[in-house]
């Protein structure tokens, strides 16, 4: 992936739209992504001209970031933008394809319209081409099923029927050059349902981290730690915690594992039997599952100050100057 080719690409053609009219506008509807439907919608002058000059604008300022390949255990802050070929999304791809094309029906946004998934605004023509998508949330599309939306017209109110869409310049994901560029690790395998990278990583990181560890079921606790997003998380921050502590991996062996499961039974984490020896034991149950990526996340702390024992997925490690 070459990174430093895709913010070449975005602040070429960011800083050529930057005064240029906003090229198109659609909206996103359906249950997923895959199903989605794609129309447009037009906007006045003075609106279409600020939409541009937002995306224009957003993109400028994302181009000024430091660009970094897509990787499922990253933790990004707010100066670094996450890259992946367009192509690795599928059905991202597929949608920014029709709407590229733009030769869709206008959006009716009629009570029997679908649910919105996603707002898009194009800008630019040819290659240079950008679009801006908001993923569904806050700010986007919203039915409200018991309050009655009011619309002034001339002194008298009307019922507004269908969806009130809002326009507010923020936006998730942006295409360019045959690239996907985000700021939200999550954004890719949750609102983009392209999981493929997440689900290789979570099952590298469990074979590197376990390999001097005994688990009974451990194949089912590969395929949940593969199909949860949840568990998938947890193996991206055990990833980090590795790569920031390589010295960690070494306590993770099945008899320190076992020792402490002993002796801290309140965790209740089960242990089996298997040809004589003592083992973890994964229980695929949903109150249970997590409780082995827990253990080798050491998530199970102890207060000096309190004498209390906590499970804690999110922490800093503090160290003597």
């Amino acid at each position: 992936m070459n990174t430093e080719k895709a913010r070449e690409l975005l602040a070429a053609a960011s800083e050529k739209q930057s005064a240029a009219a906003v090229a198109g506008n659609f909206v996103i509807r359906g249950g997923t992504l895959a199903d989605a439907q794609v129309t447009r919608f037009d906007l006045d002058n003075g609106l279409a001209a600020e939409v541009a000059s937002d995306v224009a604008g957003a993109a400028a300022a994302l181009a000024e970031k430091q660009f970094l390949a897509y990787d499922p255990s990253y933790q990004t802050d707010s100066g670094q933008v996450l890259v992946e070929a367009l192509e690795d999304i599928p059905e991202l791809a597929a949608l920014d394809e029709v709407v590229r094309g733009g030769d869709v029906g206008f959006d009716t946004g009629d009570s029997e319209s679908a649910s919105v998934l996603a707002m898009a605004h194009i800008i630019g023509s040819g290659a240079a081409r950008i679009v801006a998508y908001r993923m569904k949330g806050p700010g986007i599309a919203t039915r409200r099923a018991r309050a009655i939306p009011l619309l002034p017209r001339d002194g008298v109110y009307r019922r507004v029927d269908g969806d009130i869409l809002y326009y507010e310049p923020r936006f998730d994901v942006y295409t360019c050059g045959g690239h996907a560029l985000f700021t939200t690790v999550s954004l890719i395998h949750t609102k983009l349902q392209a999981d493929r990278k997440a689900r290789h990583m979570a099952r590298k990181t469990l074979k590197q981290v376990t390999k001097d560890i005994a688990i009974d079921g451990y194949p089912d606790l590969e395929a949940a730690v593969m199909d949860d997003p949840t568990m998938r998380a947890k193996m991206a921050a055990i990833a980090r915690l590795i790569e920031n502590d390589p010295d960690y991996r070494a306590n993770l062996t099945t008899d320190k594992l076992v020792t402490f499961v002993q002796a801290y039974p309140d965790y209740n984490i089960p242990l089996a039997q298997v040809q004589g020896r003592t083992v973890l034991a994964f229980d695929p149950s949903p109150q249970h599952r997590h409780q082995i990526p827990r253990l080798l996340a050491d998530d199970y702390l102890h207060s000096y100050l309190t004498n209390r024992r906590y499970e804690a997925g999110s922490k800093q490690r503090v160290q003597a100057e």
